[in-house]
């Protein structure tokens, strides 16, 4: 597998002219850059940068997080404002067909370049920004797997069974369907979720949907021995 790039954030005062350039003439906000591969290295040396659009899509994307969760002085309501209205204008810019496409497209082409951590904050941004997008959620729960079985962080999973519960399922592709069923099984069993409610999953989301063998006989072990796994040996 090939080595992530170094990535950082780079918020960047907005006076003119990179207010005009970058197309909020007069804004005097902050604006967030993602800065990776050899202009990471770039700024690590303290050498110069040349900033453009597709660092500022993906610095909002990612940079929100940051912006809803971690704020720092310097960030504000109106200056949120801004970011989402330019994530309007450089999606229109890229062509990307919709919001959803920009966030899906943007969190594949991170993952690739910058690894799961990455793609993962952005598919969490991005259920805030198209709330009712599926294939969001289905990707964002394959990426918080993903990550908890990298840290063997059980904390991370929690949100993982509503957020299932809370997709459209028949927007999916049979097996993104059948894969994020399984893993709202596994968080269940992962986090101690009593019987009853394992049960009333099994009957909602397991049964009707879940149809690979591989995944019918994963749950099977499961089931019988919850104990046996890490939440490693869990992922697909």
């Amino acid at each position: 597998m090939p080595e992530k790039e170094r990535y950082s954030i780079v918020w960047q005062q907005a006076g003119e002219p990179l207010a005009q350039r970058f197309y909020v003439p007069g804004y005097r906000g902050m604006l967030p850059f993602f800065i990776s591969g050899k202009d990471a290295e770039k700024l690590e040396n303290k050498e110069s940068v040349q900033l453009n659009e597709r660092q500022l899509l993906e610095g909002i994307l990612y940079g929100l997080y940051e912006f809803d969760h971690n704020p720092k002085p310097w960030h504000n309501a109106e200056d949120r404002h801004t970011l989402t209205y330019l994530l309007d204008v450089l999606g229109n810019g890229f062509r990307f067909e919709s919001p959803e496409k920009l966030i899906l497209d943007c969190a594949y082409n991170l993952r690739e370049r910058n690894g799961t951590r990455v793609s993962r904050v952005v598919l969490y941004n991005g259920i805030e920004l198209v709330p009712f997008s599926s294939k969001i959620r289905s990707d964002l729960i394959c990426d918080t797997w993903t990550v908890a079985a990298e840290d063997d962080n059980k904390q991370l999973l929690e949100p993982i069974p509503d957020w299932i519960m809370e997709t459209n399922l028949f927007g999916l592709l049979p097996a993104a369907k059948e894969n994020i069923c399984y893993y709202g099984l596994c968080a269940m069993v992962v986090l101690n979720y009593h019987p009853d409610e394992i049960e009333e999953y099994l009957k909602e989301f397991i049964y009707p949907n879940v149809e690979m063998p591989a995944l019918k006989v994963r749950i099977k072990s499961l089931l019988e021995d919850p104990t046996r796994f890490s939440i490693k040996d869990l992922e697909l």
